[in-house]
């Protein structure tokens, strides 16, 4: 089951299997009994040391997706498994002593931290809350955690307003691994972060995981940060993934026409001095309070056909790459 997603059986530190999260709509929608269809179908697997990317347009579901898997939130159906059991409904409880290995790295740095707290506190609260090692001992580790995401463990008595946003996302990234995880979520972690600051904290994440043989999925809607750190990318629209594939593959030869789309629409994703030919993702995704019928995207696709409406695209592996489409693009066709 796990090499159909690409990882080989077994070797899967975390398994997404059909995962689904409807929330009731709200006002007058919630009165006529709609749901908005946040995430509907969504399977993934993600190996040791091995990072996973989820990209896709504002809305399409990705965060809803990361806090599924750190089970933050309850699945509406489907199933999460971790290090091969399936942990879908654990309860509070008995998730409590799997939190040292699942880890998430929040958005926005500015938040994410308490204005009230000082980093020590910050960096050492799961130290604590899950009784690792002595006080004198949590102190050294704290340190050695600074030092590793690049601060100076001289300023663990500050507090988060006296740090940049760059350091700032530093220090949650120092908190994520201090109980030396093995799977960290990073749902958009550079998105808040000057341009010239995202790149400092991309190469942060990817020594780290390289170091420490983590699994990481790394969530983000521009898919030239997540080329950056991923070794496969998975692509999501209006709730649903649409494709998976190497970075390598999906940027060489996109399948589906989504991900053609968004390639195009992104200048640094051009591998080659020649102009892609398919033009960008145009008009607005429909709603999730009632998505299309059979291909989501077919709505925006200069592909679609009627069977497009008629039957929903089963993800099938074709020619190396995982893809949902009728008419996958031609391999030779995006550059």
């Amino acid at each position: 089951m796990s090499a159909a997603h690409g990882v080989p059986g077994g070797n899967a530190v975390l398994s997404a299997r059909d995962l689904v999260k409807h929330y009731p709509a709200r006002g007058t929608q919630r009165q006529q009994g709609s749901v908005v269809h946040a995430v509907d179908g969504v399977s993934f697997d993600i190996a040791a040391n091995e990072t996973l990317g989820l990209v896709g347009e504002t809305g399409c579901g990705k965060s809803t997706v990361a806090r599924l898997v750190t089970r933050l939130l309850e699945p509406t159906s489907g199933s999460i498994s971790y290090g091969g059991q399936d942990i879908t409904h654990w309860s509070r409880r008995r998730m409590r002593p799997l939190r040292r290995e699942i880890q998430i790295v929040f958005q926005d740095p500015y938040s994410s931290l308490n204005p009230r707290r000082r980093i020590s506190s910050i960096v050492g609260d799961p130290l604590r809350i899950h009784r690792l090692r002595t006080r004198s001992e949590r102190r050294v580790r704290v340190e050695e955690v600074l030092r590793l995401v690049g601060l100076d463990p001289a300023h663990a008595d500050r507090y988060p307003h006296q740090f940049s946003g760059g350091q700032r996302q530093r220090i949650g990234v120092a908190r994520a691994i201090v109980t030396n995880p093995r799977l960290i979520v990073a749902d958009e972690p550079v998105s808040a972060l000057d341009v010239s600051i995202q790149a400092q904290v991309l190469n942060l994440i990817a020594e780290l995981r390289r170091e420490f043989g983590l699994a990481l999925l790394f969530i983000s809607h521009d898919v030239s940060v997540v080329r950056h750190v991923s070794d496969r990318i998975a692509v999501m629209y209006l709730g649903k993934i649409v494709e998976v594939a190497t970075t390598d593959d999906l940027f060489s030869r996109p399948a589906h026409p989504y991900t053609a789309a968004l390639l195009s629409a992104v200048p640094l994703a051009r591998t080659t001095g020649t102009p892609r030919t398919h033009a960008p993702v145009i008009g607005e995704p429909p709603s999730p309070l009632s998505p299309p019928s059979g291909c989501r995207f077919r709505t925006r696709c200069p592909y679609a056909q009627q069977i497009c409406a008629d039957v929903e695209p089963p993800l099938e592996r074709r020619a190396g790459s995982l893809v949902a489409c009728h008419f996958p693009l031609d391999p030779g066709s995006s550059s």
